[in-house]
């Protein structure tokens, strides 16, 4: 029986410590990896060079990044901005 990988962008700070503590590693892995989701925007957990091949491995096997991307952009007259986002599923959302 397959089991779905959990999206970890649906993880808060607080579980990724959790995470990290329950799998007998540091806490701090937890912020290391909310930083590079979040503030440095990484698409791959190779993309974070600070944490070991063990560990992104590790990441890997438990969980994805899924991606949105903009697919439009419009502005309007008012300074109103209209996004039309692409899902990891392909599935296409609107943002105002």
């Amino acid at each position: 029986m397959e089991t779905r990988k959990k999206d970890i962008r649906a993880l808060t700070k607080e579980q990724l410590r959790e995470f990290f503590e329950k799998e007998g590693d540091k806490a701090f892995r937890g912020n290391q990896v909310y930083e590079w989701l979040w503030q440095k925007s990484a698409h791959d957990f190779n993309d974070m060079t600070n944490i070991s091949k063990e560990t992104r491995a590790m990441l890997e096997a438990n969980f994805v990044i899924n991606h949105i991307r903009v697919d439009q952009m419009q502005r309007s007259s008012d300074g109103t901005i209209k996004n039309a986002v692409k899902l990891h599923d392909d599935l296409t959302v609107e943002s105002v």
